[in-house]
């Protein structure tokens, strides 16, 4: 991600990227192996992500890892953004319980589903459009 950084605290990136966004130009939502869900819904504007949300049912490290994707995330370019892996949720967090360690897998995996949806999107768009060149992301 970028040199600078930039910080907040668990609980203000809960308030903050909590909730749902209507007529997201990405979305995804995705069952994690123990029973939790997250979705992620996201806005590009000029090939930045300009508003993005994510709504998590589960444990409190579920709801973290959510945090960290969505703060993490904000204004970055879709290119830099999908840098955001399991092992950096769980290096920004440090301290993930063993019997935790699906909950960054699913937040990662719901945000990359949100991200393919875009693309998916883009593509139908140019394809209905005639267009044949490649999208620059």
């Amino acid at each position: 991600m970028s040199e600078d950084k930039k910080r907040i605290t668990i609980e203000e990136a809960l308030n903050k990227y909590s909730g749902v966004l209507n007529n997201p130009d990405g979305f995804s939502d995705i069952t994690g192996p123990c029973g939790d869900k997250m979705a992620f819904y996201f806005k590009i504007k000029d090939g930045r992500i300009s508003e993005i949300k994510f709504k998590a049912t589960g444990c409190g490290v579920t709801l973290t890892c959510g945090a960290v994707v969505a703060f993490t995330a904000d204004g970055l370019p879709l290119s830099e953004a999908l840098r955001i892996s399991p092992a950096y949720i769980t290096d920004t967090i440090g301290y993930i319980p063993s019997d935790h360690k699906h909950c960054p897998i699913l937040a990662a995996t719901s945000f990359y589903g949100a991200v393919a949806n875009y693309f998916l999107k883009v593509e139908k768009e140019m394809e209905i459009k005639g267009e044949k060149e490649e999208p620059q992301w």
